[in-house]
């Protein structure tokens, strides 16, 4: 007799079967057990799920509340009728943490005061580690898709993140950085417990490569508007790097930000030496909307090669994406993806348990998680919570042509990171050269 997750899985496949495209995307069930629910919330028939919805600061908030109340609000209750869930209805009820961990933890204790026990939130690993305590200790569940801190890899708490954890990213940076050909790199870094993991993993690995570090790690403040006096610190470490291997091609800024990055490179221009150099970094400076309408004339010159885990090529991700886009004006990317693939998930959970109480849902969610093929791709998690890593792409900054409606900066694929086989593919034809190399 097939176990109850098979059972559900084949249900929910052929319930996405009946919606279609924009909807329907469970993968074949797994063998597996899973703890049964408790089931302490009412059985859901004809019920108004809440979910909660933190943006990560005003910015992010612009685009992910109508993300989240015109494209998977709708679908996810176009699914529940499909699937005859007795007149259920999805609402997301979206707030904003201003970029603060303060506020962040006051809209997590905001929710649980109106009963609302499952969010998305925690974009930023600062503000899922100020409220992890207090999810963990209240019977919750937070979901992030882009928190990335390996501080946040830890095993039976209540964060389960959508993205891989930066432990796959440091490495990765360091094999892309040397398949360029940079050799000595200056690490200008956020001061949090995000660039701080990240620092941590990158340094000794890039020392094992052979690589140089000129001068010490930067460290800024986060809360810093005024970058002038890191970026004498990072200028002076570029000289010195830039006479010992002039041309420009051989010296990297390890650049390690959020949306302080167009003020960073707009305050970089004064200072030759390094904005001279070639910057690396990770999802805070990929895909930054703020960085090609706020500084496009420095990001295109410095280029900012960064990584952002890979978006499958399919049918679905390219539907939403067309969506979301002509919907925000905006690019869509991955993390984009995974907000998507987050609400299915737990409405998926949901649904097995018929509670929306977190306590009900938590042990389902990485056996679900197994057999689900979202938007974002499969959605296998770790031993922690996280997303198994896949692929890297590496994104920089040019400006748009015609196909992009000759927009001052766009961004662009400069190639592809295989994290399995550990090696970097530059795809030439976008960047207009072939890099250095080792």
């Amino acid at each position: 007799m097939a176990d109850k997750g098979m059972t559900m899985a084949i249900i929910l496949l052929v319930a996405g079967l009946v919606v279609g495209g924009g909807i329907g995307y469970f993968a074949a069930p797994r063998q597996a057990t899973t703890s049964t629910p408790t089931t302490t919330g009412l059985p859901l028939k004809g019920a108004t799920v809440k979910l909660g919805y933190i943006a990560s600061d005003t910015t992010a908030l612009e685009t992910g509340k109508p993300h989240h109340e015109q494209i998977i609000t709708p679908d996810l209750n176009a699914w529940a009728k499909a699937i005859g869930w007795g007149g259920v209805q999805f609402v997301y009820l979206s707030d904003d943490a201003q970029g603060q961990s303060n506020t962040h933890l006051e809209k997590v204790q905001g929710y649980k005061s109106e009963g609302i026990t499952i969010l998305e939130g925690g974009g930023w690993s600062s503000e899922a580690q100020s409220s992890l305590s207090y999810v963990n200790s209240n019977d919750m569940l937070m979901w992030s898709t882009s928190s990335t801190s390996p501080t946040l890899a830890i095993a039976n708490d209540r964060l389960y993140r959508m993205c891989p954890a930066d432990s796959a990213l440091a490495p990765a940076l360091v094999d892309v950085m040397w398949s360029y050909g940079i050799k000595s790199v200056i690490i200008f870094q956020r001061g949090d417990s995000w660039g701080d993991g990240i620092v941590n993993l990158f340094v000794p690995a890039w020392t094992a490569k052979g690589g140089e570090q000129s001068g010490a790690t930067i460290r800024y403040a986060a809360e810093a508007t005024d970058f002038s006096n890191y970026l004498q610190q990072a200028n002076t470490a570029a000289a010195a790097a830039n006479k010992k291997y002039p041309g420009g091609e051989r010296v990297a800024l390890l650049l390690l930000s959020f949306n302080e990055a167009p003020v960073i490179v707009t305050q970089m221009k004064d200072y030759p030496d390094v904005y001279a150099t070639r910057p690396f970094g990770g999802d805070g400076t990929a895909l930054s909307q703020r960085l090609m309408d706020d500084a496009p004339e420095q990001s295109n010159h410095l280029k900012i090669f960064s990584l952002q885990a890979q978006a499958p090529s399919s049918s679905k991700f390219n539907s939403l994406k067309a969506r979301y886009e002509a919907l925000t004006k905006q690019q869509y990317n991955a993390y984009t993806a995974y907000a998507y693939d987050v609400g299915f998930l737990v409405a998926n959970t949901i649904y097995q348990a018929q509670s929306s109480a977190a306590d009900d849902v938590v042990s389902l969610q990485t056996p679900t998680a197994y057999m689900s093929y979202g938007a974002g791709g499969w959605e296998q998690l770790n031993e922690f919570g996280d997303r198994a890593p896949p692929p890297f792409d590496v994104w920089f900054y040019a400006p748009g042509g015609a196909a992009q409606n000759n927009k001052p900066s766009f961004s662009y694929v400069a190639g592809t990171y295989n994290t399995d086989t550990k090696t970097m593919v530059w795809n030439t034809g976008v960047l207009g050269y072939t890099p250095k190399g080792p």
